[in-house]
């Protein structure tokens, strides 16, 4: 693949021009790793400010790997790979300041003073901002009538500032070659976190490094033994672009498909021991979408990975029920409640997301216009255990039916512009003449997390909202590309 020209600095030189883009994108990735694995180890000086070092690491890895391309890839490396994106917040005062956002707005301001595209991504790019103006008037009005803290007002609301990611995408990636390398790099910071969830399922030490805010690391069920149940911020990355990678990996001359398989791999298997239902479903409604859409030569790559994928989940289940261990036991006891519906029915998560969506739909009903605005309480509280025998309980700022949380903070109009932004570019990536199924993946994988967001919390979290950003941008960028194309060919 040739390499990308930057668009604020010279190309580099012949030699490093010779770096395929991969090779890059995974230095890049690891150097992100080594960083944030300093800082989370504690190996920094106490005379020197943590904050400081980790902004001085960003900038100094993005002036190395090319800017802005590569802070593109810095900021989501640090919404979506091995630590969540709040590990290496700074309190200053009440506001706790975040790297990865420091690093998205210098490229905003980059996308708007020094554009390589005139556009805002047409009608998704109003219907962001239509989206971001109406949860900041809800929040205003929450704020002028006292119903919750300035603090809670904008922490809850700044989760919606990384889906602006888009407007980066379309103004300063306009080339086709760009947003491969920037997808490109993308999947490899999702399989480099895909790995190490992996290695730390399997019962590697260094799990307890990683716990935290936005972090799971636990066992399925005490006494079970296998693997345990992991889910890092990168699970969001590789859950979005993973029928990206099934396409390139399909695509690949015969040198790099193997690469891209090794990566494809630990993207699955990562979204295996994550223990999450609602991913393994949305890859299924993920498959049927490719199958239908995806034309002949889709289709039948497709089919015979299947067949292959699905006898070689039975050999793993086959060589597990052999051995004494049972490694894979909890995948399979986990994987058999999807068939068997009372079951789940009858588990306390579901029965506590039926309490909280039934007293939301009561508050959200009176607040149709505008909604409550985020960070402000609706009636649902948790008991938060403060000691072994003392509890309170906490407002519950979130829910789990992300459409309804919608509605609930920024009312009717905030959740219809939502959908727009995230329905046009679905469509456009499903009705694109000729076919390209790169961009349909893309479009399957924001599909896959609207049907998530049902029941999951994807639409209101900086991981999954850095994911949307992303994959929306790629497809709008697309799609101004393909008129662009078509008006030289008509003044041609």
């Amino acid at each position: 693949m040739a390499s990308t020209r930057t668009i604020t600095v010279p190309t580099w030189s012949a030699a490093v021009r010779r770096v395929p883009d991969p090779v890059r994108v995974a230095a890049l990735a690891l150097a992100v790793l080594a960083i944030e694995a300093v800082l989370a180890r504690s190996l920094v000086g106490e005379g020197i400010s943590r904050f400081v070092l980790l902004f001085a690491g960003v900038l100094a890895v993005a002036f190395v790997f090319r800017f802005p391309l590569a802070t593109a890839l810095v900021f989501l490396g640090f919404t979506d790979f091995v630590f969540h994106s709040t590990f290496f917040s700074y309190e200053l005062g009440p506001l706790s300041i975040r790297p990865h956002e420091l690093a998205l707005a210098g490229l905003l301001a980059l996308a708007v003073l020094r554009p390589r595209r005139q556009s805002w991504g047409g009608a998704p790019g109003i219907a962001l901002a239509a989206f971001l103006a109406l949860i900041a008037v809800s929040g205003a009005v929450a704020l002028a009538g006292a119903k919750a803290p300035l603090t809670d007002v904008f922490n809850w609301g700044r989760s919606f500032f990384p889906l602006t990611l888009f407007y980066v995408v379309v103004r300063l990636f306009p080339a086709p070659e760009q947003r491969r390398t920037l997808l490109t790099g993308a999947a490899v910071i999702a399989a480099v976190a895909g790995l190490v969830a992996v290695l730390v399922s399997l019962g590697w030490g260094f799990g307890d490094t990683l716990k935290g805010e936005g972090t799971q690391i636990i066992r399925e069920e005490e006494g079970l033994p296998g693997l345990l149940r992991v889910r890092l911020a990168g699970l969001s990355l590789g859950y979005g672009l993973f029928w990206y990678a099934v396409v390139r990996t399909a695509g690949a001359p015969a040198g790099r498909r193997l690469a891209w398989g090794m990566l494809l791999t630990s993207l699955a298997v990562a979204i295996a021991v994550s223990f999450n239902r609602n991913m393994w479903i949305g890859l299924f409604v993920g498959l049927l979408l490719m199958m239908v859409l995806g034309g002949p030569l889709v289709r039948a790559r497709l089919a015979t990975a299947v067949a292959v994928g699905v006898a070689g989940v039975f050999l793993l289940a086959s060589i597990g029920s052999t051995t004494e261990s049972r490694v894979l036991d909890p995948v399979v006891k986990r994987g058999a409640t999807l068939f068997n519906p009372r079951q789940v029915s009858n588990e306390s998560s579901l029965t506590d997301r039926e309490q909280e969506t039934h007293i939301a739909w009561t508050t959200a009903k009176q607040n149709l216009l505008l909604g409550v605005g985020p960070g402000v309480e609706f009636g649902v509280s948790n008991l938060e255990f403060i000691g072994p025998h003392s509890v309170i309980l906490e407002p519950q700022l979130f829910l789990h039916n992300q459409y309804l949380y919608l509605l609930l903070i920024g009312g009717v109009p905030g959740l219809v512009a939502f959908l727009l932004f995230l329905g046009i570019p679905v469509a456009r990536s499903f009705t694109r003449l000729p076919r390209d199924p790169a961009i349909l993946a893309c479009g399957v994988g924001v599909a896959m997390i609207m049907i998530s967001s049902i029941v999951a919390i994807y639409f209101s979290v900086e991981d999954m909202t850095a994911v949307l950003g992303l994959l929306t941008g790629v497809i709008a960028a697309d799609t101004e590309t393909q008129a662009a194309d078509r008006l030289k060919s008509g003044i041609g």
